[in-house]
């Protein structure tokens, strides 16, 4: 305010405001707007990483209780925000980390077919353990027997080695009945060695067949007489009697 205004009490001058409205200026709402567009994009990403995790365990039959899903937001230098999934044990069972490496490519490969363009933003996988009950879960072996062999490797080995069959023509024995096939020009020689035995036997002056010879028969010899003492006389045939003498009744007196 200068003196003659004082003087003469005039209003001191307002201040200058702003061009125009805060939401009239370029670049206001730049920012914000960017950030809600990336949040939103990385909710879809977390939300395919979590379906994507449990079709793979419905397809492998694995229970959906057993391992949880939890997508984070990673940042790397030089590289838009991602998604890095963690996959959260939550049951244990041996056979979870006998094929965990071939689950967690099938985790991977279902992202890529949900999303082709995953691979710009997945930033890898890892395994955690939240386990309720860890009482079922083995203890570390001997420090030795990680470096050394597996006893699978030496049960096989020390198994006695099966017996191999002897080739052909190398042993005096065949087991069991066996059947040599022959070639094609074997065959045609073992036909034409068996048609010229047949012309061989059938080209001499007996066809094949040996002469016949008379038969023998001894001579005929007279019969003899019987002797006739040879035979017994006739003797009559004696009948026994087969009831006795009739005898009188004798009657009671009177």
């Amino acid at each position: 305010m200068g003196l003659m205004d004082r003087l003469f009490g005039r209003p001191a001058a307002k201040p200058a405001t702003a061009a125009g409205p805060r939401s009239l200026q370029p670049g206001a709402n730049g920012p914000a707007s960017t950030r809600g567009a990336a949040n939103s994009q990385q909710t879809v990403r977390k939300e395919l990483v979590r379906v994507s995790v449990r079709d793979t365990l419905l397809h492998n039959g694995i229970p959906a209780t057993w391992i949880r899903a939890e997508p984070l937001t990673t940042a790397q230098a030089g590289r838009d925000a991602g998604v890095h999934v963690r996959l959260v044990v939550q049951h244990w069972d041996s056979r979870l980390m006998l094929h965990s490496v071939s689950l967690q490519d099938h985790v991977e490969k279902r992202i890529l077919a949900l999303d082709p363009e995953a691979e710009q933003w997945l930033m890898g996988l890892s395994w955690q353990f939240a386990l309720e009950d860890t009482s079922l879960c083995p203890p570390l072996p001997h420090p030795g027997s990680w470096t050394s062999a597996p006893p699978e490797a030496v049960a096989a080995a020390t198994a006695p080695a099966p017996v191999a069959a002897a080739p052909l023509g190398q042993g005096d024995v065949i087991s069991g009945p066996t059947r040599i096939e022959k070639s094609g020009e074997d065959k045609r020689a073992e036909l034409e060695r068996l048609l010229g035995e047949r012309d061989a036997d059938f080209s001499g002056d007996d066809g094949g067949f040996s002469k016949t010879q008379p038969m023998g028969f001894e001579k005929t010899q007279p019969m003899t007489a019987l002797d006739p003492a040879s035979f017994e006389r006739t003797q009559p045939v004696q009948r026994q009697p087969q009831f006795d003498k009739t005898q009188p009744v004798k009657r009671p007196p009177g």
